[in-house]
C-alpha cells in the first residue's frame, strides 16, 4: 500500500515534495557522474591543456586549442625548440597563437629547396616531430617501434642481438635527440642509432621540423645578455630591429666593426655543431699544420681518426666525423682558426639565396607568394608557414591522434605486461571461490547449530567492520611474512577469505529459511553436507550472487594491500601495475589507464543490476 494515496498525490505540497526529491536525486547523481566525466575528459589531454577543468576538451571544437596541442607534440614538448623557431615570440606552448597570415607557396618552395639540397641539409638540420614526450607515446615513436617489431618478428631478444642493445621492454626503445645544433651533439650511422637515422631520413616532410639557426643564435647569444629586451640590444648596438625575428645570422665573419661580430665569433667557435660549420680554403692548411704538431706522423693520426691517409698532404675532413676528429676540429676552431676562416652553414640564408635565383626580382616573388617583402633579406625562416600548413593538411588526423594516443599507451602497457592481467584474473577467481566457501560454511554453522557464543561471535564480526582495512594491513603483513607467504596468491586471498560482513549477511539469510524443510530432509535421511549443499546454497542463490559480486569488487580494486604483500613485479595485479605506470607517465595517460580499468566494473554493473539491487534490498529486509 502506498504511503500517499492517489488523491494526496494531486496536492500542491506533494508535487513540490516530489520535485524536491527528484532534484536532490539529480544533484546527487551529478556529484557521482561529474568526477568520472572530468577524468574521462582529462584522459585525452596533454600538458598544454591539462590545467583546464572542462568536460569537453576545447581542442575538439577550437582550432587555437588544437593548434597549441599540435605544436606541443610537434616540438616534442621541448619549449626551447619552440623558442628556436619563434625567437622572442613564445616561451610556452600555452602562449602559441594561430598565424596571422598563411602563404602556402612558401611551403611549396621550401620543400623543393630541401629536395634539391637533401644531401647538404640532412639529419643534423632537423628533428623528428612527435617522436618523444613526457610520459606518452607520440605518433612517430609508435610508428618506429612498429617497424622494429615487424623487422624482428616481435622478438625483443632478436632486436637486442641485432643492434647490440640490452632493452628489457619495447618501451625502452627510443631516441631523444636534443640540441642538434650544439657542439656536443653527434649522430651515428651504425647500430641502433644508425637504424633510427634511417627512419629519420625516410620520414615525410610533415614528420620533420627544421631548426632555424638564426633563432638558435638569437636565443643562445643575444637574448640572455640583454635579458630578453630588444630595446636594450638596439641601444647597445645602435640598431633598429623591430623584432627578434629580424636579426640575421651572417654566414661569414661580418668584421670586427659589425655589432654582431663578438656574438657571431663566440657562436661559431664555442657553440655551433661541427656539421653546421665549414672551413674556408685557407683554413685547411692551418688545420693540417695543427695536426702535424699534435700527432707527429700520419700513422698516429690514422690510428686516432681510424683513417687510411698516406700523408698529411692527402688529408681531407671525412663526411662522417666523430670522436678524435670532432675533438681536433673543436680545438682548431677555438684556438687556431682565424675568424675569416670560418663559415656558418645557415639554412635560412641559403633559402633566401635560392629564392633570389628563382625570381627576377622581389616584386615577382611577392606577386607569386602573396607577400609584401621589400627585399630578399626580409624572408624569414618559414617555421610558421610549415607548422600551420601541416596542421591544416592533417587536421582531422591530428585531432583523432590526441583522442586515442593516451589510451594507446595505456593499453600497450597493460597488454605488454600480461602477467598483471593473469595475476588479476587468478586473484579474482580465488577471491570469489573463498568468499563462496568459507563465509557460507561459517554462517551455516552459526545459523544451523546456534552455539551458545553466537552473539559474541557476531559482535566480533561487527567489530572488524569498525576498523578500516589499512589498520589490519600491518598485522596481516607481519603474519604473512612469518609464514613466508609474501609474493604469493595466498598472501592476497587468505586475509580476506573470511569477511565479517559477509558472514553476518549470510547468517541472517540462512535464519530466514524454513526449519520444516531441514526437518523433512533429515527424516528422509539427508546428511549435513547434503543439507548445506543441496538445500541451503540452492535456496541462497540471490545472496550468494551478492557475496560473489562484493568479492569481485573488493579484489579488483584492491591496490594498497596487494602492493604491500606482493612487491615482486611478477606478482603485480592490474591496479598495482597502473599505479606503477602513473609514476612514469603523464597524468592524462594515468587517467586513460583508470578509465580502461573501470570498464570491467561498469560491465558488471550493467549486466548484474538486479543482483546489485538485491544486495541493497536483502540486508534491509533482514
Amino acid at each position: 500500500m502506498p504511503i500517499i494515496g492517489n488523491v494526496g498525490r494531486k496536492g500542491l505540497k506533494y508535487r513540490i515534495l516530489d520535485v524536491l526529491i527528484h532534484l536532490v536525486l539529480f544533484l546527487g547523481a551529478i556529484t557521482m557522474v561529474y568526477p568520472f566525466l572530468l577524468m574521462l575528459s582529462s584522459s585525452v589531454k596533454s600538458g598544454v591543456d591539462s590545467h583546464r577543468m572542462e568536460l569537453i576538451p576545447a581542442y575538439l571544437y577550437n582550432d587555437k586549442a588544437l593548434y597549441q596541442k599540435y605544436i606541443e607534440s610537434r616540438y616534442n614538448e621541448e619549449s626551447s625548440r619552440l623558442m628556436d623557431n619563434y625567437p622572442g615570440n613564445w616561451i610556452s606552448f600555452r602562449e602559441v597563437e594561430l598565424p596571422d597570415s598563411y602563404h602556402p607557396r612558401i611551403v611549396e618552395y621550401w620543400e623543393a629547396f630541401i629536395r634539391q639540397n637533401s644531401a647538404k641539409y640532412g639529419v643534423y638540420h632537423y628533428y623528428l616531430a612527435e617522436h618523444y614526450g613526457r610520459g606518452v607515446y607520440p605518433l612517430a615513436q609508435r610508428i618506429y617501434r612498429k617497424q622494429l617489431r615487424k623487422e624482428t618478428g616481435g622478438d625483443l631478444v632478436e632486436f637486442n642481438r641485432r643492434y647490440n642493445t640490452g632493452a628489457r621492454f619495447w618501451e625502452e626503445i627510443m631516441v631523444e635527440e636534443k640540441e642538434i645544433l650544439r657542439r656536443n651533439y653527434v649522430s651515428s650511422g651504425e647500430g641502433y642509432l644508425g637504424r633510427f637515422r634511417e627512419f629519420k631520413e625516410d620520414s615525410p616532410f610533415w614528420m620533420r621540423y627544421y631548426i632555424n639557426p638564426e633563432g638558435t643564435f638569437v636565443n643562445a647569444e643575444l637574448i640572455p645578455p640583454f635579458a630578453g629586451k630588444l630595446e636594450a640590444l638596439n641601444a647597445a648596438m645602435g640598431t633598429d630591429y623591430n623584432s627578434w625575428n629580424e636579426i640575421r645570422l651572417p654566414q661569414e665573419y661580418p668584421g670586427a666593426q659589425h655589432p654582431l661580430a663578438e656574438y657571431w665569433l663566440h657562436y661559431a667557435r664555442e657553440v655551433l655543431n661541427i656539421y653546421h660549420l665549414e672551413l674556408m680554403p685557407g683554413a685547411i692548411e692551418s688545420f693540417k699544420a695543427q695536426l702535424m704538431d699534435k700527432y707527429g706522423n700520419i700513422n698516429m693520426l690514422n690510428t686516432a681518426w681510424q683513417s687510411e691517409f698516406d700523408s698529411f698532404a692527402d688529408l681531407i675532413i671525412p663526411e662522417e666525423i666523430g670522436g678524435a676528429v670532432i675533438e681536433d676540429l673543436s680545438l682548431f676552431l677555438q684556438s687556431v682558426a682565424a675568424p675569416n676562416q670560418l663559415k656558418i652553414v645557415n639554412i635560412a640564408e641559403d633559402f633566401r639565396d635560392w629564392c633570389s635565383e628563382k625570381y627576377l626580382d622581389i616584386h615577382e616573388l611577392n606577386q607569386d607568394w602573396g607577400t609584401s617583402y621589400k627585399d630578399y633579406s626580409q624572408i624569414c625562416f618559414p617555421a610558421s608557414e610549415l607548422d600551420y600548413h601541416y596542421f591544416l593538411e592533417r587536421k582531422g588526423a591530428i585531432k583523432w591522434e590526441f583522442i586515442k594516443r593516451n589510451y594507446a599507451m595505456a593499453l600497450d602497457q597493460m597488454l605488454a605486461d600480461a602477467r598483471s592481467l593473469r595475476n588479476t584474473g587468478i586473484y579474482l577467481l580465488l577471491s570469489i571461490f573463498f568468499a563462496l566457501t568459507v563465509n557460507p560454511l561459517a554462517a551455516y554453522a552459526l545459523s544451523r547449530f546456534k552455539p551458545n557464543f553466537t552473539y559474541q561471535i557476531i559482535m566480533l564480526f561487527m567489530l572488524t567492520m569498525a576498523f578500516p582495512g589499512m589498520v589490519m594491513g600491518i598485522p596481516n603483513f607481519l603474519m604473512l611474512k612469518r609464514l613466508n607467504l609474501l609474493n604469493t596468491f595466498w598472501a592476497l586471498v587468505l586475509p580476506a577469505a573470511a569477511d565479517g560482513y559477509f558472514i553476518f549477511l549470510l547468517k541472517g539469510f540462512f535464519d530466514s529459511l524454513p526449519r520444516e524443510l531441514y526437518e523433512s530432509a533429515r527424516l528422509d535421511g539427508a546428511g549435513e553436507f547434503r543439507l548445506f549443499w543441496q538445500f541451503t546454497l540452492y535456496l541462497s542463490k540471490p545472496i550468494l550472487a551478492v557475496i560473489a559480486l562484493g568479492a569481485f569488487n573488493a579484489a579488483y580494486r584492491n591496490f594498497l594491500f596487494a602492493f604491500l604483500v606482493c612487491q615482486d613485479q611478477s606478482m603485480w595485479t592490474l591496479m598495482v601495475h597502473i599505479y606503477e605506470l602513473m609514476q612514469r607517465s603523464s597524468a592524462p595517460v594515468g587517467y586513460a589507464a583508470l578509465v580502461i580499468a573501470a570498464i570491467p566494473t561498469l560491465l558488471v554493473f550493467i549486466f548484474f543490476q538486479n543482483i546489485i539491487i538485491k544486495g541493497i534490498v536483502v540486508p534491509m529486509e533482514k
